[in-house]
């Protein structure tokens, strides 16, 4: 397959063909109000950019004709870390934490239905999620990937950058930079020393708020598709880079562009006075640091000589150029 944008259509209809598959088969065993919130969520139109990654990772590294297994196990992967991804949203557009009433095009889960069944399917979405991963084929490869995607998906990640974002403006004191993936994220923002404690202190809550389950995507994709110890590291090392591209993307869209072409409101962040690279930075600067990034994560790339490494640098470009 020649076309990247080929690649993503096909990817995409594997994901949405198993999300719908697993939310019809579920119905006949849980209540019904909370299957409809977990399938309005789950199925919602999206990039479905995590579910991707782990095919990038595999493919990266096994070749781009992966197996009928491996395409299964990854499967398995990209659906875990999608449910990981679609019950944070919920979660994060609830009133005690973004108080959003639009994501993806239409009404917020808590707007469709209500704030309780909304936190109910989040967390059902979480540990549905986890068990799916014991499906994998490779019972190591599978414990492997499901302790990548605890650790990105609590305390240590996803979770502690969203409370660390929420009490950013209220002085809660800056965490140590402890390693998530068995890298370092302050020796990756050595740079960002020019701009300042402000732009540190943001990149390194989004490392774990946004990085840290795009990181863990494309890490159980090389798990998943036999990556060599140094190949696991650049991966991760181009995840780091991969999602601070995404969350400079998005805040630089956040202040121009619409709700009609983004799918949520847009203008809510400056409206809150939230901290964001477009306040930090201002917009040419960010712009500066996201062709750092983007030659960065190239750079790691080229060292983890990875056999079929086209389709991540073709994503690396996609999020540089991307609308929404």
């Amino acid at each position: 397959m020649k076309d990247f944008k080929e690649w993503c259509w096909v990817v995409r209809e594997w994901v949405e063909e198993t999300l719908q598959s697993r939310c019809e088969k579920i119905q006949e065993e849980i209540p019904a109000r909370l299957a409809a919130a977990m399938d309005y969520t789950l199925t919602a139109p999206g990039k479905r950019l995590r579910p991707m990654l782990v095919f990038l990772g595999a493919e990266a590294c096994c070749g781009e004709a992966i197996s009928e297994k491996v395409r299964g196990d990854c499967l398995c992967a990209a659906t875990a870390v999608e449910m990981i991804h679609a019950y944070s949203l919920i979660h994060d557009d609830l009133p005690a934490m973004d108080d959003d009433d639009l994501r993806r095009g239409r009404p917020t889960c808590h707007r469709q239905f209500d704030e309780a069944t909304a936190i109910l399917a989040g967390d059902a979405l979480q540990s549905w999620a986890f068990e799916i991963l014991t499906e994998i084929s490779d019972s190591d490869k599978g414990l492997r990937c499901l302790r990548v995607l605890t650790r990105a998906a609590g305390c240590r990640g996803m979770v502690g950058g969203q409370i660390w974002d929420m009490f950013l403006e209220k002085g809660l004191k800056r965490p140590d930079l402890s390693a998530l993936f068995a890298q370092t994220p302050a020796e990756r923002l050595e740079m960002a020393k020019m701009w300042g404690e402000s732009a540190q202190t943001l990149a390194a809550m989004q490392d774990r708020k946004t990085g840290a389950l795009i990181t863990a995507a494309v890490w159980m994709g090389g798990i998943l598709g036999g990556a060599t110890e140094k190949q696991q590291h650049h991966l991760g090392r181009y995840g780091q880079h991969l999602g601070l591209m995404f969350q400079i993307t998005d805040d630089l869209l956040d202040v121009s562009s619409s709700a009609e072409v983004m799918g949520k409101e847009v203008g809510k962040d400056a409206a809150k006075g939230k901290t964001t690279w477009a306040t930090v930075l201002g917009v040419e600067r960010s712009l500066a640091l996201l062709e750092h990034l983007h030659h960065e994560a190239e750079m790691e790339i080229q060292k983890g000589k990875f056999s079929h490494p086209h389709w991540l640098k073709e994503l690396l470009n996609w999020t540089i150029q991307r609308k929404n």
